[in-house]
């Protein structure tokens, strides 16, 4: 717990150089009452690095609506996905708001629940194509319980059980 909280402070506090030393996303996950509401933190220009991978030009995600076009959504359903059994289609995930803090930007969702699964399965390989060095930490939230897991070029997806 103490790795998340010192790589949660890392990612709140004020970049001065034009690169961050750290490739990292942490997303917090709870699931409550059949619902799942999700909020997603990564650095912005890992964003934008990536969409110049893919389309060999630049991009500002500063601007809203630019975060508005099919490859940022299509992106994101592709690298993170929620479902309720391993080869099982992901739940569809609602973008609520998506919003940008200083080089963070902080990505909110929620999904619906079909059902009362034993087990959740998470895959997040966010940016990880982008950079090796990539760490996606998720902190699931479920009855009070925490659990953390992290994703890297080695670990693309976990159960976790909800009973």
């Amino acid at each position: 717990m103490r790795l998340i909280a010192l790589l949660t402070l890392a990612m709140l506090l004020p970049v001065q150089s034009p690169a961050h030393p750290l490739h990292l996303s942490i997303t917090n996950i709870t699931y409550e009452n059949g619902k799942l509401n999700i909020q997603m933190k990564s650095f912005r220009d890992d964003w934008e690095i990536g969409y110049f991978h893919y389309h060999s030009k630049p991009i500002d995600f500063t601007d809203p609506g630019k975060r508005e076009i099919p490859w940022f959504r299509e992106y994101l359903n592709n690298r993170f996905r929620i479902a309720t059994g391993k080869e099982m289609p992901g739940l569809t995930l609602e973008i609520d708001t998506v919003f940008l803090k200083d080089d963070a930007m902080t990505i909110e969702m929620h999904a619906t629940v079909p059902s009362s699964p034993n087990s959740l399965y998470i895959y997040n390989t966010l940016l990880i194509d982008i950079f090796p060095d990539q760490t996606n930490l998720v902190i699931f939230v479920y009855k009070k319980k925490e659990t953390g897991i992290k994703f890297d070029m080695k670990k693309h997806d976990a159960e976790v059980i909800l009973r």
